[in-house]
């Protein structure tokens, strides 16, 4: 009976401490760096959806008929009216445009860091953010003040 006792002690310190970690609370100051790290990502994001914008209009193609193709060409079975020179357009675009996403990447980590968070740190208050209500408020306030 002893050792049976021991087992579930040792048994529920752990899964107290798991929980204490998923249920650890986001500092004021964490919060206030994730905000910052936040809009600074989105502003990244939304420049670099333009230069990828511009990326697909140099190659002749428009934004939806590039999305028309790329989706087509995820999926075996679906068709996509395409002469083969949008084709070829489409192929040309996304090659530069995942040529841009190494770059993209590292200039949003950097903007994480810059903010003083690690990616880890960054992801982990961004998953609390989206699974709690209060916490989007928060976020929401903040970036109207």
């Amino acid at each position: 009976m002893n050792r049976i006792s021991k087992i579930l002690s040792v048994l529920t310190i752990a899964f107290l401490t798991s929980f204490s970690v998923q249920a650890q609370e986001v500092s004021d100051e964490q919060f206030d760096k994730f905000a910052t790290a936040f809009q600074a990502v989105q502003q990244e994001n939304m420049k670099a959806q333009q230069e990828m914008v511009t990326v697909i209009e140099d190659e002749g193609l428009t934004v939806e008929k590039f999305n028309e193709i790329h989706q087509a060409s995820l999926n075996p079975n679906a068709e996509v009216e395409a002469s083969e020179e949008d084709k070829r357009k489409h192929k040309s675009a996304l090659e530069k445009v995942e040529a841009m996403n190494e770059n993209i990447q590292n200039l949003m980590e950097s903007k994480i860091k810059e903010a003083g968070l690690t990616t880890e740190e960054f992801e982990m208050i961004n998953q609390k953010i989206q699974s709690n209500p209060e916490m989007q408020q928060k976020l929401m306030q903040k970036f109207q003040q």
